[in-house]
């Protein structure tokens, strides 16, 4: 029998599931094997002629309360959820990443640029997925086996296959989260940009969350927004039914973004339609005359609390000769001055200013200088978030880069993978910033730690 808690704030009893491992599982395709995480619902030995829809997580390890840290959690989630019930019970498997070939089986389109010069594996890990994880989990346990009942999840990486195996297969995964998906590769040494993902012209996934955050660094929302665009144009989605889009101006790049945002695409995914009761828009934008790529980011909020991104829009903009917005909110600047702008959808209205400025620069520089502890080795790069700081003498490293005006950083400190500088209960210490103008960070860290499972 599940463990039964009650929840504080609601009074909601809240049903427990369990988790049953599967190990060593072997694919013949990628010729390696890792276990399986399969989370049961609270309900699964209660009826035993029930069936479940299933959904498939990728970086499998991070994504269930297991104890470790960093972790979505997504368990706990999905029984809060039931609890309110706002969707069905489900299954859900976690499927670990297999390390050091992580970005390799991940990747249909572009070789991971951590490892250049190795083989492409995301076309075998598809098939691992579709055509052996999923017949063994169909044929263990109680399932419902169509793609309307059947959902693959990541985030990253993660994100992107999950992304290429919805679109690719969509008779198998009826249903997508992408969460904070590497898109397009930015070179930190001159911005160069290499899209690594595919863009499809029709429609795959029946229903489709697609996320960013605005401080995940170099992984930047303009990829994200454009591919939302591209499949409302040319695949035939409509934003606010089949597919929402979210864009999250303070969310990093880590899975304490991707754990509160989870919640509302698995509402998207197996939740019922709900209202959307408010409209919200940014106080003030501020441009450029010269500003190639910029966005208004209306935010929708529904009565069952899912936030997304109002894509499709009506914007009346008061003085014309200033600016223009597009039907998806991409902002023209056109000349310098300010005007008010009206945002519209879904029979509600948000307002917002638009000031173009003079002069914004287009690529303000960051420089970073860390002190780190006693002990700490030279031979690895410190990072702050995607900026690498070479040693600058005893203790000290430095980093400097320029990026577009208007990048932000979770302002996390590691050393590699996994490796990050936290404060005394063992939490990352973040330093969150968007880099408006050229701006100098002195930062110390007290100490490392990995976490369990880090990835």
């Amino acid at each position: 029998m599940s463990a039964v808690r009650t929840t504080g704030a609601a009074g909601a009893a809240v049903r427990r599931g369990r988790i049953e491992r599967i190990p060593g599982f072997r694919s013949e395709p990628l010729g390696n094997e890792r276990e399986l995480l399969v989370y049961l619902p609270p309900g699964y030995d209660d009826d035993p002629d029930a069936d479940y829809p299933v959904l498939y997580l990728q970086d499998g390890q991070q994504v269930f309360d297991q104890g470790q840290r960093p972790t979505w959690a997504l368990d706990r989630t999905l029984e809060q959820l039931y609890a309110e019930g706002l969707i069905p019970e489900l299954i859900a498997v976690g499927v670990p990443n297999a390390g050091v070939e992580r970005g390799t089986e991940y990747s249909h389109v572009a070789e991971y640029w951590r490892t250049p010069g190795t083989p492409l594996k995301g076309h075998r890990y598809e098939a691992f997925l579709a055509d052996e994880v999923k017949p063994f989990v169909d044929a263990r346990y109680r399932t419902r086996t169509g793609p309307e009942h059947t959902a693959v999840m990541g985030s990253s990486m993660g994100g992107l296959v999950a992304y290429h195996m919805a679109f690719r297969r969509p008779e198998v995964f009826g249903l997508a989260a992408v969460l904070s998906p590497f898109l397009t590769h930015v070179d930190p040494a001159d911005l160069g940009e290499k899209v690594v993902h595919e863009r499809y012209r029709r429609r795959g996934p029946r229903r489709l969350w697609l996320d960013i955050g605005g401080r995940e660094g170099l992984i930047m929302a303009r990829p994200a927004r454009e591919l939302a665009v591209q499949l409302l144009d040319e695949a035939g989605y409509t934003s606010g039914a089949d597919l929402l889009y979210y864009e999250d101006p303070a969310a990093p790049h880590h899975e304490d973004a991707w754990r509160p945002r989870s919640r509302h695409a698995l509402l998207h995914l197996f939740g019922a339609p709900s209202p959307v009761v408010s409209l919200s828009a940014a106080e003030r934008l501020r441009l450029a005359p010269d500003e190639t790529w910029s966005a208004v980011n209306p935010v929708a909020v529904r009565a069952d609390g899912v936030r997304y991104t109002a894509l499709e829009a009506d914007y009346r903009v008061e003085r014309p000769e200033v600016a223009a917005v597009s039907p998806h909110g991409l902002l023209r600047p056109l000349a310098t001055g300010r005007t008010a702008l009206t945002v519209r959808a879904h029979g509600l209205a948000a307002h917002s200013e638009i000031e173009v400025v003079p002069e914004l620069p287009a690529r303000p520089v960051l420089e970073v200088v860390v002190t780190v502890p006693d002990g700490t080795p030279g031979d690895a790069p410190v990072m702050f978030g995607p900026l690498p700081c070479r040693p600058d003498g005893p203790g000290r490293f430095r980093g400097r880069i320029a990026v577009p005006r208007g990048t932000g950083f979770d302002g996390g400190i590691s050393r590699g993978w996994g490796l990050d500088a936290v404060d005394e209960d063992g939490l990352r210490v973040m330093h969150p910033l968007t880099v408006e103008r050229d701006t100098r960070l002195d930062l110390t860290v007290d100490r490392w730690h990995r976490p369990v499972d880090g990835i």
